[in-house]
């Protein structure tokens, strides 16, 4: 009476008892049915299903589940069955068949082994679905990146005798998908023939050099990086492709290739500042700077003129490179845009260089690691950056270029710049590869009366490691010895 009077003062409705759900039965008996290769015990032990408990339905779907992710079946279901009173659970499976083999029947225009590599199935395990079918669907991607739209992949299962199976894998290739047109909507700055002009991908022409071939690969750079950059270079900073398709013709492998793009609006170049620098002063830095006039570089004032991306990036790269030739090898130069509207609606960009300069580092020693013929004295004699100098970034290429261009080494890796052990200075390290250097030549013929005559001869242009080309020739015959 005190539970019910406070829960009618409080305005809330008392609970109604509710009765215990009812207990289930107990299993009496498991079994197992349609397993040959699988013993029914590891079949119980595996699912978790014990008898002489009560086992519910979730019990009976977290069985179904392990049973399947254990790779060995292709059907399980569970049935309750009663028999002299007594409550009886029949697992019912089907097992997967062993895998005896499999084959690759079709590839003729893309080489075999660009879709075999796909194809990762055990022999002698149970057939592995989900790989199998994995495996037609990367084959046909392959063909699709290379422009067999039309191209299909089958899969036939053959039964073997000792109940085993096996996979055929079938390519039908098709034709090679030729882009006929191009077609661009949403431009209204730039035609279609511009558009078309800055990509790489390019509908068939007259000429053999214009087969219209299509790649994804080359398509996804014109779509994300060329076309952008084209735009950006006149000012469209904003464009973008906001939808591709490439329409199949489907019969005589000819497709359309279809854009949409948003060009925004050209932007002009506002105020111009650098903030940071303290080793170059404003006009050191802003030396050949793209935009406005040079007297009205960092005084604040609007430089007008259409903004380029590909200016920008460029100047950055040599304002970097100016701190990089005098040392400054952790200094970053960051560009920043900011985008604003005048009053008379024109879009203008405000360009600003964040300099973050650290310390001039010196070069604290210069290795070779790798040469084993070549004596060092001969790579060195090609290096131009040296102990005790500021690091220099030109320098540094130019020693490169020129280990390369003794002949010595198989291509180098980029030269490896580390922190000395003072934590300010650099230690550089070229790595080289000896490749082998010299040639035999030989010649011989039989003259009538002159008998056997001929040649041998050996050059070597890294004579015995040193860097010295040694020459030596043999001509021999009946009437010389040289």
């Amino acid at each position: 009476m005190l539970i019910a009077a406070l829960c009618a003062t409080a305005g809330v409705t008392p609970a109604v008892a509710q009765d215990p759900p009812p207990e289930l039965p107990l299993v009496d008996s498991l079994v197992v049915e349609g397993n040959v290769r699988n013993p029914s015990a590891q079949i119980l032990a595996v699912g978790g299903l014990v008898r002489g408990t009560s086992i519910s339905w979730r019990d009976i779907q977290r069985a179904i589940s392990t049973l399947y992710r254990s790779g060995q079946f292709d059907r399980i279901d569970v049935e309750q069955r009663e028999a002299d009173g007594l409550l009886i659970l029949a697992v019912v499976v089907v097992e997967r068949p062993l895998l005896r083999g499999w084959t690759l029947e079709g590839p003729e225009k893309l080489p075999a082994r660009n879709s075999r590599e796909y194809i990762r199935l055990a022999i002698g395990q149970p057939v592995d679905r989900v790989s199998a079918a994995r495996a037609r669907y990367q084959i046909d991607s392959v063909y699709h990146k290379q422009g067999y739209y039309t191209a299909t992949v089958g899969m036939t299962e053959t039964k073997t005798e000792d109940g085993g199976v096996t996979l055929a894998f079938k390519v039908n290739e098709g034709n090679r998908v030729a882009i006929a047109r191009v077609e661009v909507t949403g431009n209204t700055e730039m035609s279609a023939e511009q558009l078309v002009g800055a990509m790489s991908t390019k509908p068939e022409g007259f000429w053999w050099f214009r087969s219209g071939e299509y790649n994804e690969r080359e398509l996804e750079l014109d779509l994300r990086e060329r076309l952008p950059r084209y735009y950006g270079d006149r000012g469209f900073i904003d464009f973008q492709v906001v939808k591709d398709t490439l329409v199949d013709d489907g019969t005589n492998g000819k497709a359309t290739l279809q854009l949409t793009v948003e060009e925004g609006e050209p932007y002009q170049v506002g105020t111009f500042e650098i903030l940071g620098n303290r080793r170059f002063s404003l006009e050191e830095l802003s030396q050949n700077f793209p935009f406005g006039p040079p007297g009205a570089v960092g005084t604040g004032k609007e430089l007008g003129g259409m903004f380029s991306r590909g200016e920008w990036e460029k100047i950055t790269g040599k304002v970097q490179d100016t701190y990089l030739n005098a040392g400054y090898i952790t200094a970053q130069v960051e560009p920043e845009q900011a985008r604003r509207t005048l009053e008379d609606g024109t879009k203008v960009l405000d360009l600003r260089w964040r300099v973050r300069e650290g310390e001039p580092a010196t070069v604290n020693k210069v290795e070779i690691i790798g040469n084993e013929v070549t004596h060092e004295r001969v790579i060195r004699e090609a290096i131009v950056i040296l102990p005790g100098q500021l690091f220099n970034r030109d320098a540094l290429m130019r020693s490169y270029q020129q280990i390369s261009n003794l002949g010595y080494f198989h291509p180098l890796p980029n030269p490896d710049i580390r922190p000395a052990p003072n934590g300010v200075d650099v230690d550089i390290v070229f790595r080289v590869e000896e490749k082998r250097t010299g040639n035999i030549n030989f010649g011989a013929s039989v003259g009538q009366g002159t008998g056997l005559g001929g040649f041998l001869g050996l050059e070597e242009p890294n004579l015995f490691g040193r860097g010295k080309r040694g020459r030596l020739q043999w001509q021999f015959g009946r009437n010389i010895n040289d």
